[in-house]
């Protein structure tokens, strides 16, 4: 295989030519044809990316040296794609894709046990309220679904996380709840992770009586669980082929179902299925998460872009942009390659909000500002739901308005030109002209949902999921370890102790004087 430098090389010679992508449709008749792509509920747009049918030839070009089909093929069959821990990698099992007929099993049992268990919670009564304690992706996945879900699903159950360990976390969370009336769920993975064991004391310690009934565990330690004080029929099994960033689909959506019911959540996996399906079967050429993540291998690669905003124009997805941070950030924000070279401008800074407050907040600086990036500014995902669940049209019509000319004056901009004619003889012209002009040119894609149904949550979510494993195979990064969270967490450990001991330890003299200031 080509080395990896020189293959993503070519990419940035490829792109070191000025396109203007409002010209590309008149010079690629069949733009939209080509760059407009469906599947199931979810339509993407990437006609508006400074990207031309010669530049996506290249991409798809790198993709195959880059042996993204065998890759594909690895991680659908079970293969040890998780190098570094040894591990393979089934999230898609969850949804009933891929894996072995004893991965089918495991999961095939667990789903039966959660909607049995949910169903039971739901029909008994006794409990009103939920309390999903869990951090990182056992935290944002939940949480980003719970708001999802409250577009078109009834929620039977008041539903509230725990997720920092700031004391207002845990506070916000049980503020005004009867401890007779709330179930905790813990989520962690190793039932070792600190804000998660802290949290869940301080629940239990608040639940008093009720502590040994009203908790319930999904772990894929139950010794950890047990020693905790969770009785072994209270605990719900994941897998170490499961990573957190990939869990909402297993045992760690317990919570939603309890809320939302068990078919609701089927449906949301079925969702997601359908992706998988498509990415594990479609050409690269005609594959969705290929294309997303091509389009963006472009702007980093080619273009030289060091971020990526993602904006829903939902507040329902208000959680996305956070949750495509831990998705796409801690999978492939690595500065090593699998074999332990340099990696080559991995993955971009991702970040985002809610539209329209973005707009009243930094597309200032997306539009106008500069950028290491070739156009300025940075890519944007835009992300809008064609059906109001609201029941309040007028509203609805004014988001999407806002959503579909925000990346069309990202494309055209505002010239000079145009500005000083309409600014007139004005004798203050040479320094306001510059300043009411919009360079433009500035690249997007837009995905719409016909609906903010759980099953299309499922897409979006899932084709985000195989965007990063695609970016993962081209930079020849592993997509599923996390080892640059560990060296924190360690330090971390050991500052609390010697906090607790009244020791001084051995740090450098900021950090030194910075504990001096708490003891």
């Amino acid at each position: 295989m080509t080395d990896r430098h020189t293959l993503l090389s070519s990419i940035t010679v490829e792109a070191d030519r000025d396109i203007s992508i409002a010209s590309l449709f008149e010079a690629e008749p069949d733009r939209l044809a080509r760059f407009v792509m469906r599947e199931g509920p979810l339509r993407a747009d990437f006609s508006k990316q400074a990207l031309d049918t010669q530049g996506l030839n290249a991409l798809l070009d790198l993709a195959a040296k880059c042996d993204l089909e065998e890759w594909r093929a690895k991680l659908f069959s079970g293969e040890r794609v998780n190098t570094s821990e040894d591990r393979a990698v089934l999230h898609m099992a969850l949804r009933g894709v891929g894996g072995t007929a004893e991965n089918q099993a495991e999961v095939a049992a667990m789903r039966d046990r959660m909607a049995t268990y949910a169903t039971a919670i739901r029909a008994d009564g006794k409990f009103k309220n939920i309390v999903h304690i869990g951090i990182g992706g056992s935290d944002l996945g939940p949480r980003l679904v719970a708001d999802a879900f409250e577009a078109s699903a009834e929620q039977s159950l008041v539903l509230r996380f725990a997720e920092n360990v700031d004391g207002a976390s845990v506070n916000d969370a049980i503020k005004g709840l009867n401890p007779a009336e709330t179930l905790a769920v813990v989520v962690s993975k190793s039932f070792g992770t600190q804000e998660t064991k802290m949290n869940g004391e301080a629940v239990r310690d608040w639940l008093g009586e009720y502590g040994g009934s009203n908790m319930i565990a999904v772990t894929a330690n139950r010794d950890g669980a047990q020693d905790f004080g969770i009785a072994p029929d209270n605990i719900f099994d994941f897998w170490d082929w499961v990573g957190g960033r990939y869990s909402v689909w297993s045992a760690v959506g317990l919570s939603l179902q309890i809320a939302y019911g068990p078919d609701v959540f089927s449906d949301f996996l079925d969702g997601a299925r359908a992706m998988d399906i498509h990415f594990r079967d479609q050409p690269l050429q005609e594959n969705l998460p290929v294309m997303l993540a091509l389009t963006g291998i472009w702007n980093r690669n080619g273009l030289g872009y060091g971020s990526q905003a993602v904006i829903p124009y939902s507040r329902r997805l208000r959680k996305f942009s956070a949750f495509l941070q831990q998705l796409e950030m801690e999978s492939n924000g690595k500065c090593a390659t699998r074999d332990g070279a340099v990696a080559t401008l991995a993955c971009p800074v991702i970040w985002g909000d809610e539209g329209t407050n973005g707009q009243h907040a930094f597309f200032q600086w997306l539009h106008q500002g500069p950028s290491e990036g070739r156009y300025g500014g940075a890519p944007v995902d835009f992300v809008a739901v064609l059906k109001d669940h609201e029941a309040r049209p007028a509203h609805h019509t004014a988001l999407l308005a806002n959503c579909f000319a925000q990346s069309e004056a990202l494309m055209l901009g505002k010239s000079e030109t145009v500005v000083r004619a309409e600014l007139g003889d004005r004798a203050d012209i040479d320094a306001l002209a510059p300043q009411k002009a919009f360079p433009g040119n500035r690249p997007s894609t837009t995905l719409t949902l016909d609906e903010l149904s759980p099953n299309a949550l499922g897409y979006l979510i899932a084709l985000y999921e195989h965007k990063t494993f695609v970016q993962g195979v081209i930079w020849n990064v592993n997509s599923f370890d996390q080892w640059g969270v560990q060296l924190g967490k360690v330090l971390a450990t050991t500052i609390l102790d010697e906090l607790h001991a009244g020791q001084d330890g051995d740090h450098d003299p900021s950090t030194q004087a910075l504990m001096q200031m708490i003891k």
